[in-house]
C-alpha cells in the first residue's frame, strides 16, 4: 500500500483497519454511501480553521480507494492514553489535570465550529510525537453509517437511543479524566485528587445529561483555575533576574504544562525535541565515537545502552539495554528534517525509514525521577552528535 509512503498494518478494530508509515497514519473503513463521505468532509472542512489552534488531530485527506471504501490520511501519532494507562497505570493527579485540559480545549474548539465528536473515550486522546496530547477522530458522519459497539465508555444516552452530541462530549471527557486518574473505566475505582477535581469529574459522569457542566468550554475554564496553582511556581525570596529565566521544577508542576503532557517516557522526549538536530553542522565534522550513557543513583549505577542499529532497508530494527522500571523515547532524526519522538515500553524497535536516506538515532529513558540518554548512532554514513 503506498501513496508518496509505505505503509504497514498497525492496527484493526471493529470497523477500520489502520496502516502506518513514517510519519502518515491511514485508516480505511469498508464501503459506505457517497452521501456519507460527504457529510463526513464537511465536518473536517468544518474543522480545517482550527489546524494549529487547537489540540484537534486533523485529517489530512480523505481518499476513496475504490468502491466507495473511505480512507483518512493523517499525522501518524502510535501511542495513546488508554494504552499509556494499560501499560502504567493511573496517572498523577497533576498529569491527569493537564490531560483533561487539554481534551477539554479540543472539546470545545470543535464545538464551537459545530463539529461534534460523537465517541470520545481514551483511545481517542493520542500522544503526538512531540508529546503533545491530541484528539481524534471527531465527527458523527462515519460514526452513524457504522455504530460502534457499547462500551464501558459509551455515554448513557447513547447506550439508550444513539444520542451523539455535546453533552455525550462531556460525559467523554468525564470518562478520559476517570481512567487518568484511578485507570480504570466509570464504575470501577473511585478518582483521587484534589476535591474540585473528584466533583467535577463525577457531574462529568452523570447518569442524566442536564446534571453535566452546560458547556465543554465551562469545563475548560474549570480546569485552568485548577491548573493554574501547579503551572505558577511559587513566588520567590528574591525576583529572579528577567533576562535569565528560571528552569522549571518538573515535580512541582507535575511533569506537566496545561497543553503539553510530560507523562512518564514523554518526559524524556520532550527534552530532546528542544535540539535543532542530531546532526552536526558542519558535514565534515568527525564523527564521535558512542559510549554507554551511565547516571549514578546512590544505590548503584544505572546503565542505559543501545546497540547498533540494524538497517532492513524500509526499516531500521533498534534495541537497547536498560535497568527494569524504566520507559523508553527513541528520537529519530532524518538528515535535514526535524527529529521525530516515538514512545516505546519495550526494549526494542522496529522504526520504518524512507529508501537511501542518512538517520540517527538515540533512546532516552525515565523512571519519572531521572532521565537517561545515549549517545546518537548513526546509519547509511551519517555523521551524529555527540
Amino acid at each position: 500500500m503506498t501513496g508518496g509512503d509505505d505503509f504497514e498494518l498497525i492496527g484493526t478494530g471493529p470497523v477500520a483497519t489502520v496502516y502506518g508509515g513514517l510519519y502518515l497514519a491511514l485508516k480505511a473503513y469498508p464501503p459506505v454511501d457517497e452521501q456519507v463521505i460527504d457529510a463526513f468532509e464537511r465536518e473536517q472542512t468544518a474543522l480545517a480553521p482550527l489546524r494549529g489552534d487547537a489540540p484537534i488531530l486533523l485529517v489530512d485527506e480523505v481518499m476513496r480507494l475504490g468502491d466507495n471504501k473511505p480512507a483518512l490520511q493523517m499525522e501518524l501519532c502510535s501511542a495513546s492514553l488508554a494504552g499509556l494507562v494499560a501499560d502504567s497505570g493511573a496517572l498523577l493527579p497533576a498529569d491527569a489535570l493537564a490531560v483533561g485540559h487539554t481534551v477539554a480545549t479540543a472539546v470545545a474548539a470543535a464545538h464551537r465550529a459545530g463539529v461534534v465528536h460523537g465517541g470520545l473515550t481514551p483511545h481517542n486522546v493520542l500522544f503526538h510525537p512531540s508529546g503533545a496530547p491530541m484528539v481524534a477522530d471527531f465527527g458523527t458522519a462515519l460514526r452513524r453509517a457504522f455504530p460502534p459497539a457499547e462500551t464501558e465508555y459509551t455515554a448513557p444516552e447513547t447506550r439508550r437511543d444513539g444520542t451523539m452530541d455535546e453533552r455525550s462530549d462531556l460525559y467523554g471527557i468525564g470518562v478520559v479524566l476517570h481512567l487518568a486518574l484511578t485507570g480504570s473505566a466509570p464504575g470501577e475505582g473511585n478518582p483521587e485528587g484534589p476535591a474540585e477535581l473528584v466533583k467535577l469529574v463525577r457531574r462529568l459522569l452523570s447518569e442524566d445529561p442536564a446534571d453535566r457542566p452546560s458547556t465543554a468550554g465551562v469545563v475548560v475554564r474549570q480546569l485552568a483555575e485548577m491548573l493554574e496553582p501547579q503551572t505558577e511556581p511559587a513566588a520567590p525570596d528574591a525576583a529572579p533576574d528577567p533576562a535569565v529565566p528560571e528552569p522549571e521544577a518538573p515535580e512541582k508542576r507535575g511533569r506537566l504544562r496545561a497543553r503539553t503532557v510530560v507523562v512518564g517516557i514523554v518526559a524524556a522526549a520532550t527534552a530532546l525535541v528542544t535540539l535543532p538536530s542530531l546532526f552536526h553542522d558542519q558535514p565534515g565534522a568527525p564523527r564521535s565515537v558512542a559510549s554507554t550513557t551511565t547516571t549514578s543513583s546512590a544505590a548503584a549505577p544505572v546503565t542505559l545502552t543501545l546497540a547498533d542499529p540494524v538497517d532492513g532497508g524500509a526499516h531500521v530494527d533498534l534495541t537497547w539495554q536498560a535497568p527494569d522500571g524504566f520507559t523508553f523515547a527513541v528520537v529519530v532524526a532524518a538528515e535535514n528534517q526535524k527529529p521525530q519522538v516515538l514512545l516505546a515500553r519495550d526494549r526494542s524497535m522496529r522504526v520504518p525509514v524512507e529508501g537511501a536516506g542518512k538517520y540517527c538515532f538515540l533512546v532516552q529513558a525515565t523512571d519519572g525521577k531521572r532521565v537517561l540518554e545515549t549517545p546518537p548512532k548513526p546509519i547509511r554514513g551519517a555523521t551524529c552528535k555527540a
